[in-house]
């Protein structure tokens, strides 16, 4: 599918920072050129300058690639990269590129939203946090300076040097700073405004995580998501939930939750709302394309009830595996479209953190204990961390923070992002309190970070919706987001399918043109039922309003 980039939005991007520039550049000082000396000159002193030349891809732009040092635990390397558009068109922002998974590789573009912010008249800066390694291997954390790294200093410290470097560059001391990640990326944005509030000014975060956070090790009593789902997949012969299967199972729920939350739209805008009976699709006599076994009944109903996978869009149930097992658990991207990715985060984890480099959890599965232990050593070392976590020096800052989850994320529940939200408003003097400098918006039908049969520019949205908090003072109450080609408007230039960016593969949106407009939690968005024999009305934002939560 080809998405364009919109040359009005982009138009209205540059015609804002006409002002932007004016008001928050400062006061003018002699500028850096694109040379390595010049630019070694303005960069701190553990930032060594390793290249700086002008290319003309995706625009003319100066790349710079570099590291800077760490000590105390090191000393270890964070390569970086930054772009530096040409002078007449930087609009006076700056991006750093949230990674996804372990990150492990210098990034190229923006993973979400998807594309080069550079295409845009932005800075943008990116890290591979201190490793080089795939994104989905976490074995580096057995080393102090590379964990830590990895964590939060690798990041901070980059966007400390190529802060630095860019405002030298531009002749500037002041410019807007965002930061855009999800999954591991969103992880990246809360160490950031947790632990370096003066970094940023807008942190836009795809599943960050909290509490009641089913993909990393939790009590014992419930063993985690990813380990429950190599469990069930490999329990008898038949158990594996195939693709086709699950697109069979999503489309009986959706046709029996449809109206749930009061529009028939083909969407499931809550999960919590809907309640199935999967014993109502069990094969009469073997197996066949439009029923169930009782083997994936039993699956399902067992997934369901041990984690808080959500019953809508069973089709991104994606960490189950594109193949039935036996499985190979190595994290390469290679073997990713062969294996399932609860096996392979879940066994890299189980080997780190157990010091048992060869463990086969599906021949030997995790216990209880071990399930502690590891939860425990996450801890120590202060990873995924993502529970209560303090952020009231990001209240101080004056900083703002979007957070974002896909109602129908597989990885990681929306709940637990509502949960976070609400224990920081119980610590952080109130709702009110809070919303000054934090909101949070449920992406319905989406995925894991996208995906599903939710909108397509989700992420680019409510980038522009964070832009005009920071740099206007106008808090978004509602983002109107948009699915199809013909409708979904793009930040940035990308390659023509947008289906890789930056080494990560990224699930595009299924389904017909429409819009979805979707409302600052704890608000709902609800269907006008009077336009409800209109044709298309329902596709259509201006027939939706934002109300009070139902119950």
């Amino acid at each position: 599918m080809r998405f364009q980039v919109q040359s009005g939005l982009l138009a209205a991007l540059a015609a804002a920072s006409l002002t932007l520039i004016a008001g928050c550049a400062g006061g003018k000082t002699p500028s850096a050129t694109c040379d390595v000396a010049s630019l070694q000159a303005a960069a701190p002193k553990d930032t060594t300058v390793v290249s700086a030349a002008m290319v003309d891809e995706p625009v003319r732009n100066c790349r710079v690639e570099g590291y800077v040092t760490t000590t105390n635990p090191g000393p270890n390397k964070n390569n970086f990269r930054l772009q530096l558009p040409e002078k007449a068109n930087w609009k006076g922002r700056y991006y750093f590129i949230g990674m996804g998974g372990s990150a492990g590789y210098v990034p190229t573009d923006s993973q979400i939203p998807a594309g080069n912010p550079v295409t845009a008249g932005m800075a943008v800066a990116g890290t591979d946090t201190g490793h080089q390694a795939h994104l989905l291997d976490w074995g580096f954390l057995s080393d102090p300076a590379k964990a830590v790294d990895h964590i939060h200093r690798g990041a901070h410290v980059v966007a400390v040097a190529t802060q630095q470097m860019t405002k030298a560059y531009y002749g500037v001391d002041k410019m807007w700073r965002y930061h855009s990640g999800c999954s591991g990326g969103g992880r990246m944005g809360m160490e950031a405004i947790s632990k370096h509030p003066e970094d940023y000014d807008g942190v836009l975060l795809g599943w960050p995580g909290g509490p009641h956070e089913p993909g990393h090790p939790a009590p014992p009593s419930k063993g985690t998501a990813f380990e429950i789902q190599v469990a069930e997949m490999n329990r008898e012969p038949g158990s594996w939930l195939s693709p086709a299967k699950l697109k069979l199972a999503e489309e009986k729920v959706t046709a029996a939750c449809d109206m749930t939350d009061g529009a028939k739209d083909d969407m499931i805008w809550d999960h919590r709302l809907c309640k199935f009976d999967f014993n109502s699709l069990k094969c009469k006599a073997g197996d066949a394309p439009n029923c169930l076994t009782q083997p994936e009944i039993t699956s399902i109903n067992n997934i369901l009830a041990k984690t808080a996978l959500p019953i809508s869009n069973m089709r991104v149930w994606t960490f189950l595996g594109p193949v039935p097992p036996p499985w190979d658990p190595t994290p390469s991207t290679e073997n990713m479209p062969k294996t399932s990715g609860a096996l392979v985060i879940q066994t890299t984890w189980a080997r780190t953190y157990l010091h048992q480099p060869d463990r086969d959890i599906v021949k030997n599965p995790l216990t209880n204990a071990e399930l502690e232990q590891m939860n425990a050593e996450e801890k120590r070392i202060g990873f995924n961390v993502t529970d209560t976590p303090d952020i009231s020096g990001w209240a101080k800052s004056g900083g703002k923070a979007l957070f974002w989850v896909g109602v129908s994320d597989p990885c990681c529940s929306n709940i637990a992002v509502e949960n976070f939200l609400k224990a920081t408003a119980e610590k952080g003097g109130g709702a009110d309190a809070v919303a000054k400098y934090a909101a949070l918006f449920e992406i319905p039908g989406a995925g894991h970070c996208g995906g599903g049969t939710g909108p397509h520019d989700h992420a680019d949205q409510m980038l522009l919706a964070l832009m005009d908090w920071v740099e206007k003072g106008k808090a978004p109450d509602s983002v109107v987001m948009h699915r199809g080609a013909d409708r979904a408007k793009l930040l940035f230039k990308a390659s023509d399918d947008f289906t890789t960016q930056s080494g990560v593969k990224i699930a595009q949106a299924e389904g017909v043109s429409r819009d979805f407009l979707v409302c600052r939690w704890p608000t709902v968005s609800v269907f006008d039922s009077t336009k409800a024999d209109v044709p298309g009305a329902v596709y259509d934002a201006k027939n939706w309003a934002c109300k009070a939560a139902r119950g």
